[in-house]
């Protein structure tokens, strides 16, 4: 009898720990995607922020920097980079929302009295 019960707990063991390692490999999933949004964004930034600066270049080499703020390539990129920084928040957030999402299931999951946790 009492090594049924041995059983019982290394079996209940046994799929918590499986359980809680589904729960990891799913937020770990839906974060990297948001990373690797994340790093796309920041790639587009990189990439208007050198275009701003071949723009202001071409326009030095002409003896017009005066209107680089006035540039339509150059207002471009900056609305880009705006646009792209904002996203960046958004992916953030998410980011944040999905880990505090699973410290509460899990914190949830380890309270004994609480029926999610069974």
């Amino acid at each position: 009898m009492d090594r049924d019960n041995v059983w019982e707990k290394i079996r209940k063991n046994f799929k918590e720990g499986a359980a809680l390692s589904i729960e990891k490999i799913e937020e770990y999933s839906k974060i990297g995607k948001l990373k690797i949004e994340e790093y796309a964004a920041k790639k587009k930034i990189e990439r208007n922020c050198v275009d701003i600066g071949e723009r202001v270049f071409d326009l030095a080499e002409t003896g017009k920097t005066s209107e680089a703020a006035n540039d339509l390539l150059v207002k471009k990129a900056i609305e880009n980079i705006r646009a792209l920084n904002e996203e960046l928040a958004f992916i953030d957030s998410k980011v944040k929302a999905i880990s505090e999402d699973a410290r509460k299931t899990r914190t949830r999951a380890a309270d004994p009295g609480d029926p999610v946790g069974v």
